[in-house]
């Protein structure tokens, strides 16, 4: 009997022993279920979209990040092909700010249709409806008075620069009296062109009667001196000197007038010397282009033609037909086309305002005379040095090969 109890304790015994040791194989482990506990980790670059939720911060504001859109540029104050003056002083101390052609003026011919084509440069606009356009690389217009200058301008939305606007913008911020600087550099601007009158005319002087006042009688000296500037030697052409004197083709005379005349001035100075005379004359004719602005913007939204002009009483018939002739604008090495001088510019931007084309500006209509600026491609010293140059012996309605413009327009805040 006690063995028997004996070997029932024992069974009961090594029962609870295995129980136990089942048990504890089957419990996992504490570092093994903590690390089940835990989420995966997640490679920052392998994450390719961020929702709203994630670019929150603790207040629940969106943060910033650099891939944030840029703001929109401000609208420029001027037209795309105009240039900004601002915080500029006129000559007369005034404040200014505007904006201003970049090159000089061409315009394009509206047709009955409305559709724009091209306008020869050649060609004077009378009769035709016009509009001004600024862009590099064509001739500009000439052949242009002021009154139909001021109207291109107007048609595309601009009207014709006043003089202190035109010389501030011609100076530059640095106001220099050329666009590049205080002395004169020829050739960096078109100042030293071909003489289209001598190329198309063959001489070497046009006598202009509206610059031409009637001269006092003369004293021997000064009648020696002009002898002298006779028979000096021509300019040199195209690097080949011209030393004999050379005598001016048979014309049609004026009335009063030899029919031939022997000219030896130098071919180089023909068209300045003619510049110059013409500018200390007068033009004996008031302009008749007075119109209210009104009665302009209602002419303009008609498509009306461009005035033609007239003729000043005191301009011979062939000198004014000389000196429109179309052929005057096609000689080569005489106009130049726009922005092909690219030192000829100011801090500003504003390109060729001295040489190439005289350039019209606006000027008060009750006055008999207008005025352009900058001179032209043979001289741009006689009526002042560069910016300062101006001309004021011409009736407003008055156009020649030499004349030009620009337009202006107010810059908007």
């Amino acid at each position: 009997m006690p063995a028997r109890m004996a070997r029932l304790r024992t069974g009961l015994t090594l029962a609870v022993m295995l129980a136990t040791a089942c048990a504890a194989s089957t419990r996992p482990a504490p570092e093994t279920a903590a690390a089940a506990a835990e989420p995966p980790a997640v490679d920052p670059a392998e994450t390719t979209d961020a929702t709203d939720d994630d670019l929150e911060d603790e207040d629940g504001e969106v943060e910033a990040t650099s891939e944030l859109p840029a703001p929109p540029e401000p609208p420029s104050p001027c037209p795309p092909d105009m240039v900004l003056v601002a915080d500029a002083v006129g000559p007369d101390g005034e404040p200014l700010r505007f904006c201003i052609d970049k090159y000089e003026a061409s315009v394009v011919e509206i047709g009955p249709d409305g559709v724009e084509r091209p306008h020869p440069h050649y060609l004077p606009v009378d009769g035709r409806t016009v509009r001004a356009v600024s862009v590099p690389g064509v001739f500009p217009q000439a052949f242009i008075s002021e009154v139909q200058a001021e109207e291109a301008c107007m048609a595309s939305g601009k009207r014709l620069c006043s003089y202190a606007e035109w010389k501030t913008a011609c100076m530059g911020p640095s106001k220099t009296t050329y666009p590049y600087g205080d002395t004169r550099q020829p050739g960096v601007c078109h100042d030293n062109g071909k003489s289209a009158v001598a190329a198309v005319f063959g001489f070497h002087r046009l006598a202009d009667p509206v610059a031409m006042p009637p001269r006092k009688a003369s004293s021997g000296k000064a009648k020696s001196d002009r002898t002298a500037k006779a028979t000096r030697p021509a300019h040199v052409v195209k690097g080949k000197a011209a030393q004999a004197k050379r005598e001016r083709p048979t014309r049609t005379a004026a009335k009063g007038e030899p029919a031939s005349k022997k000219r030896t001035r130098s071919s180089r100075s023909d068209d300045a010397v003619a510049k110059k005379q013409r500018t200390s004359g007068k033009t004996g004719k008031k302009s008749t282009s007075t119109k209210s602005s009104s009665k302009k913007n209602a002419s303009i939204a008609k498509r009306t033609p461009a005035k033609s002009s007239s003729r000043p009483q005191s301009v011979e018939p062939s000198v004014w037909t000389q000196l429109n002739d179309p052929r005057l604008g096609q000689v080569e090495g005489a106009v130049a086309r726009t922005g092909s001088h690219e030192a000829c510019v100011n801090g500003y931007g504003v390109v060729d305002m001295v040489g190439n084309l005289h350039e019209w500006v606006k000027t008060d209509p009750s006055s008999p005379r207008g005025m352009f600026a900058g001179g032209y491609f043979l001289d741009t010293t006689i009526n002042g040095e560069g910016c300062n140059y101006r001309t004021t012996a011409h009736a407003h309605d008055y156009h020649d090969y030499s004349t030009g413009f620009r337009c202006c327009a107010d810059a908007t805040e």
